[in-house]
Formats: C-alpha cells, sequence, structure tokens
C-alpha cells in the first residue's frame, strides 16, 4: 500500500467519523424531558381532540387510542382533558433517567389538594414522546 492509497482511505474514515458525529448531534432532542413535558402540557390544553396530541404520544399511547372506537374518542378526550386542565401549578421537581427514556416526577395542585405525578417520557426514534402517566394525592 503506497502512501497516496494510505492517505485516501483514512481521510475516508476520517469523514465517516465526522458523519456519524454529525447525524447523532443532529437526531438528539434539543429539549430536555422535562422542557418537552411542559410543552406536550401546553398543546394539550390547546387541542381539540386526541389527534391533535399524536405527535407526542408514544408508540404504545398511541395504540392504545386507536384500539378506542372512534365514537368514545371525543368523549375519552374530554374526560382526560378536563382532569388535566384542573392540575394547575404543574413543576417537574425530578428527573430519572431510564433505559428507555426519563421518568419525570411531578407536582401540581388540583384545587386544593396536592398531587404527584410520575410520567414516563420515551426516547423513540430520537425524538421524545409521552408514555404513561400517574397520579396520586399521596405524598
Amino acid at each position: 500500500m503506497n502512501g497516496r492509497t494510505l492517505f485516501v482511505r483514512l481521510a475516508v474514515a476520517v469523514l465517516a467519523i465526522f458523519a456519524v458525529a454529525i447525524t447523532s448531534a443532529a437526531q438528539a432532542p434539543t429539549q430536555t424531558a422535562s422542557e418537552f413535558y411542559m410543552a406536550y402540557r401546553a398543546a394539550f390544553a390547546k387541542a381539540k381532540t386526541i389527534d391533535d396530541l399524536s405527535s407526542y404520544m408514544s408508540k404504545e399511547m398511541r395504540a392504545k387510542v386507536d384500539a378506542t372506537p372512534a365514537a368514545e374518542r371525543p368523549k375519552m378526550f374530554e374526560f382526560i382533558k378536563q382532569m388535566s386542565t384542573a392540575m394547575t401549578n404543574v413543576k417537574v421537581i425530578k428527573e430519572t433517567k431510564t433505559d428507555d427514556g426519563v421518568t419525570l416526577t411531578v407536582e401540581a395542585m388540583d384545587g386544593k389538594e396536592k398531587m404527584t405525578g410520575q410520567i414516563q417520557i420515551l426516547r423513540e426514534s430520537g425524538a421524545w414522546k409521552v408514555g404513561r402517566e400517574s397520579w396520586s394525592n399521596k405524598s
């Protein structure tokens, strides 16, 4: 192998590594999981239908929505929206990294009652998605 061939191979290897680094950086979410969740809550408050939120939902959550008969989805959405919008002063108090994303520990007020939530934020195809949410009024 002559010097020129070695130089060309080295240059190609460096370019390949550089391309992988750029691709990885481009796919990294620009928001933290907490910022994503708060953006989701803002979108939820403005949403008119469950379909308005599909880009925020994990595959599992989207499958559950799709499994709900179409005629029942508007009622289901209104019920969930009433419960969600009743919570005020939502604050993320902790992010815990998991194998597939982040679990957020969240506090909010439901009237005069303090609520604590566990929110699953998943990484799917390089983007954050909302998974399961569970809320409790027990500290």
